[in-house]
């Protein structure tokens, strides 16, 4: 009997971790916002805010797939790129949150 809780005491925190399921990059109470992004190079997090409240504004709801830090004719600029880019094609937008071209 003791022998059958010592294996349920250390197989039940593993198993419970194991139905545990959580979509990477949403954060908690993450409704209706951007979602996803890279887990390595730069994050949604990392955008200054003008970007990010730009593509709040453009594509609310979208699943950031990538975002790529680029220097355009002398400006930075980020390519974000959706995991559906027929129904949300990449934007670049330069550090003030202006929308300089898309992939449509």
């Amino acid at each position: 009997m003791k022998s059958c809780l010592v294996y349920l005491a250390v197989l039940f925190p593993l198993l419970s971790g194991c139905m545990t399921h959580r979509h990477m990059g949403a954060a908690e109470g993450d409704h209706n916002v951007l979602t996803g992004g890279p887990v390595t190079g730069t994050r949604l997090s990392d955008l200054p805010p003008p970007v990010r409240n730009t593509l709040r504004k453009r594509v609310a709801s979208g699943e950031v797939a990538d975002i790529d830090r680029q220097n355009m004719g002398g400006q930075v600029v980020y390519k974000i790129s959706f995991t559906d880019p027929g129904k949300n094609p990449a934007l670049y937008i330069s550090e003030n949150g202006k929308i300089i071209q898309t992939d449509r």
